[in-house]
């Protein structure tokens, strides 16, 4: 401490309180250059000391980006020194839970960095001025009207440096996240229903030789007139499902802050039925509210007198079925066959089963009234008794 007020007060030994100072600032600065310099490379991204990253660096080692360094990504394009170390500082307390393990995952669960990334970002190397993009097959994109919408880079570029597809994650409660480049993601703006973002007609985005039809829709079993046909209504009901599902596990989306002003949801909430049939197609093609309103089990035999041709493209077994309302056998009548009504057969299941099954629906006398007075008197008992 003397020395030092020494060097303070005596004008003799400022030379070497200046020297002093240069050497130590140049030890200061050849530090933090170094430093700076050392957590920026990929190894140290990626090595032992950012277990972390275990996951990601799989990924990124399957990207086209591979050659680049992290922080051209991941640090503010043409930073100075000073930001530089900034953020150095500023990620430094994430040393503790990755030293001790105690670090959550996943990372980045709400795509949080897909939407606060810039553009500058990936323009620094991909100038779209001067760079002819050349799309998928069969898809029609105009990055410039994207752009000019607000459209980040990342908003649907999200996985493009960490492709996740043949990686297995090693980390345990890592998990793999949603990929925009999918026709789902796009339907996040676009839409076939009024007032959306963007347009969702097919000839927007298709050009007239691509064929519109999934893969699925070709499969045995998707739709045949009066045979099996249940695969498309299968697969509504799972995909309703599962809307539902990442509906609660997105509930977090609100909190994620979003760099552009367009206000994206996620692929997973999107109904796929919906990118290519707008939600009132189901009822059209039915001829009957779809899906059915709560309560339409038990509450739907005016609607089938009113309409009973709807009713029958599911749920007849032949086109003699589908004519007037013998098709209602197959779910009242199961043991009923297609090709007789269940008048001619009933009294040979009764013979097996008993009667008791029948009075599940029927009162006793209504069996009464048709085997004593025949089927006109059967109709006049359900007339006068309707509602009771």
């Amino acid at each position: 401490m003397s020395r030092l007020k020494r060097l303070l007060t005596e004008p003799a030994k400022r030379p070497q309180l200046i020297l002093w100072c240069g050497v130590v600032l140049t030890v200061l600065a050849a530090f933090v250059a170094v430093s700076t310099i050392g957590t920026s490379v990929n190894w140290f991204c990626t090595g032992p000391c950012h277990i972390v990253h275990d996951d990601n660096t799989m990924t990124f080692e399957k990207s086209s980006h591979v050659m680049l360094s992290c922080v051209a990504c991941h640090e503010p394009v043409n930073a100075s020194p000073l930001t530089f170390v900034l953020k150095k500082l500023e990620v430094l307390p994430d040393a503790f839970p990755t030293i001790f393990k105690t670090f959550e995952l996943p990372m980045n669960e709400n795509h949080s960095l897909a939407f606060e990334m810039p553009d500058e970002q990936c323009t620094q190397c991909h100038n779209l001025e001067n760079r002819t993009v050349t799309t998928s097959p069969g898809i029609i994109m105009n990055h410039g009207v994207h752009a000019n919408e607000g459209v980040s880079c990342t908003s649907c570029h999200n996985r493009v440096a960490h492709p996740e597809e043949d990686v297995e994650y090693v980390l345990e409660g890592d998990r793999k996240h949603e990929d925009w480049m999918v026709m789902d993601a796009c339907f996040r703006c676009h839409s076939l229903e009024a007032g959306a973002l963007a347009p969702g007609e097919c000839a927007k985005c298709h050009p007239a030789d691509f064929d519109l039809v999934p893969a699925s829709h070709y499969e045995p079993g998707w739709y045949q007139e009066f045979g099996e046909s249940g695969g498309h209504a299968a697969a509504a009901s799972e995909e309703t499902s599962r809307v539902a599902s990442a509906a609660q596990w997105a509930a977090g989306f609100d909190e994620v802050k979003h760099r552009e002003t367009l206000d994206m949801g996620y692929e997973r909430s999107v109904n796929t039925c919906f990118t290519c049939h707008a939600k009132q197609f189901c009822t059209d093609c039915h001829g009957i509210e779809m899906p059915h309103p709560e309560g339409f089990a038990t509450d739907h035999g005016a609607a089938g007198t009113q309409n009973p041709q709807a009713c029958a493209r599911c749920h007849a077994r032949s086109a003699n079925e589908a004519e007037g309302k013998i098709f209602c056998n197959a779910c009242h009548h199961p043991q009923s066959t297609p090709d007789k009504t269940w008048i001619q057969t009933h009294f040979e299941v009764v013979k097996i089963d008993g009667a008791q099954p029948c009075f599940e629906c029927h009162n006793p006398r209504y069996c009464s009234a048709c085997h004593v007075g025949g089927p006109e008197a059967a109709a006049r008992y359900v007339q006068e008794n309707a509602g009771k």
